[in-house]
């Protein structure tokens, strides 16, 4: 058999291996996401407000279900949820909202007394503004986040992130799902295993990190970055519209140097299967 012939062969297999392993993403994803849009017969509302003396900490954990986090000037934390039951109405009683509070932190956890119970929890939270999210984590479910806060580290695992404001350290990370990041000022550590990162931004004022396995990345700046740049792929091209000082070696799947002077902060984009761009706004 011909090395040509062979060669034809390894990629056909390879092209193929690609596929199947993208429609297994599809698949999986839209099962989940079956599983928290279905149609819930029953439902109970919750809120509870807790007055703060300054911005401390504030933690959630959910299992099934969103969790929408926003900042506000007032002084206290704001959390309202609505339990869904599919099935039985009683089920809603099997999962309660557990709520700690203190004069500079509040930790709200959701526990389920059995498993495999067919109800989700929906959060909407406001929290004084620059306080730091400890964690903010769900399962089955998407997170969503704006306004100003010192940190926050966003957690799922079937489910997107989005990211909108002011944050000092972002760090937020999906199995399962992708991450839309807007307008964030601060440093920013992304990762995900089967999505795209996409982010929309003014300027990199601080390190940003962003890695996936199955999908793409796009970084779309408005203003010239003064940072070390690297971007690395395997399967899929890089594309930079700004200049860049090449350090090392360069090709379609990786480029490496400086952009300005390259004594601002690291931009490091990797992945493994799918396109890098870092475009002008």
């Amino acid at each position: 058999m011909s090395t040509n012939r062979i060669s034809g062969i390894l990629r056909s297999n390879h092209i193929l291996s690609l596929f199947l392993l993208l429609l297994l993403m599809v698949v999986f994803s839209s099962a989940c996401e079956d599983f928290i849009d279905a149609t819930y017969k029953y439902e109970e509302p919750f809120s509870q407000t807790i007055a703060v003396k300054e911005p401390g900490s504030f933690s959630l954990s959910n299992i099934n279900g969103s969790i929408t986090v926003t900042s506000s000037p007032a002084m206290e934390v704001v959390i309202k949820a609505t339990k869904h039951a599919r099935w039985r109405k009683e089920d809603l009683d099997k999962v309660r909202i557990d709520v700690v509070g203190g004069e500079k932190s509040v930790i709200v956890e959701t526990v389920h007394e059995k498993r495999n119970l067919q109800v989700k929890v929906d959060y909407e939270i406001t929290v004084p503004e620059n306080m730091a999210l400890e964690l903010v984590k769900t399962v089955n479910g998407r997170v969503n986040l704006s306004g100003r806060f010192e940190r926050a580290q966003l957690r799922t695992t079937n489910g997107s992130i989005t990211a909108r404001g002011e944050v000092s350290w972002l760090e937020a990370a999906t199995t399962n799902g992708s991450l839309d990041i807007i307008q964030v000022k601060g440093k920013a550590d992304l990762k995900t295993t089967n999505g795209s990162i996409k982010l929309e931004l003014d300027e990199v004022s601080a390190d940003l990190n962003a890695r996936t396995t199955n999908g793409s990345i796009t970084v779309r700046l408005k203003n010239q970055p003064d940072a070390y740049f690297s971007a690395r792929t395997t399967n899929g091209s890089v594309r930079v519209d700004y200049p860049v000082t090449i350090e090392g070696t360069v090709n379609r799947r990786r480029i490496e140097g400086r952009m300005g002077s390259g004594q601002g902060p690291r931009i490091e984009l990797h992945t493994t299967n799918g396109s890098i761009s870092l475009m002008k706004i």
